[in-house]
């Protein structure tokens, strides 16, 4: 079933609950069907949803929330109706604290012809999501706008290059600051996990909306030779 996410709104009548906005629907039959790649990137606390979303806003309408499959294939439920004003539908990554999407995997307009079918193969762990869910929530106040600490800019366009097969700093590390395909000698890794416990430059504490997650799916960037 479709779990509608419905926003509150405050009136002054001085009540104490919050009354709940209706949402029209419209008959429109959405299937989905998707096939995921790197599932070790597949969140735990961060959530992928089919969700129903209008123009450019990162709050969906209505969404359902995916299960972690054991196969890899998610088959979406069948949707009869999707909420009036919906332009488009969309695979995306919600936070738990917001419902606001942090990465879109997957969108598709939202024709007028009252059917929509989708099936696509969906890599968990694109560099983009890597950028999305860590580097500019997380990162570029010291290693971007807010400043090159380390001569290291994470800002979207330039974080990739900046890291793969870049040295580090001499006085941090011989390693590069990651060398695809190699957890072992990617110095990110070391820094976010403080591997070895000697090392000065600790970021452990920096993962400050999903420490799992988010080094979980570095790890999968990483190792994944889709990107």
């Amino acid at each position: 079933m479709l779990l509608l996410c419905l926003s509150l709104v405050c009136c002054d009548s001085g009540d104490i609950y919050p009354e709940q906005k209706r949402v029209e629907e419209v008959e429109v039959r959405v299937e989905a069907r998707f096939d995921f790649e790197n599932m070790q990137a597949f969140p735990q606390n961060y959530r992928i949803v089919w969700g129903a979303f209008v123009g450019t806003s990162p709050y969906p309408l209505a969404f359902e929330v995916a299960t972690k499959p054991a196969t890899g294939t998610w088959q979406a439920a069948t949707l009869q109706t999707v909420p009036r004003g919906t332009t488009h539908m969309a695979l995306a990554l919600l936070d738990r604290v917001e419902d606001k999407a942090r990465y879109f995997f997957h969108r598709v307009p939202l024709g007028g012809d009252g059917e929509l079918t989708v099936d696509g193969t969906v890599d968990l762990a694109p560099f983009a999501r890597v950028q999305a869910q860590i580097f500019t929530p997380q990162c570029i106040q010291c290693h971007g706008a807010g400043g090159l600490a380390a001569g290291l800019d994470l800002t979207e366009g330039n974080a990739r290059a900046n890291l793969v097969d870049a040295p580090s700093q001499p006085d941090n590390s011989p390693k590069m600051r990651v060398e695809k395909y190699s957890l072992q000698n990617s110095f990110l890794l070391d820094v976010l996990t403080l591997r070895p416990a000697t090392i000065t430059t600790n970021h452990t504490t920096l993962s400050s909306l999903d420490a799992v997650d988010d080094i979980e799916l570095i790890r999968a960037w990483i190792t994944s030779p889709n990107d």
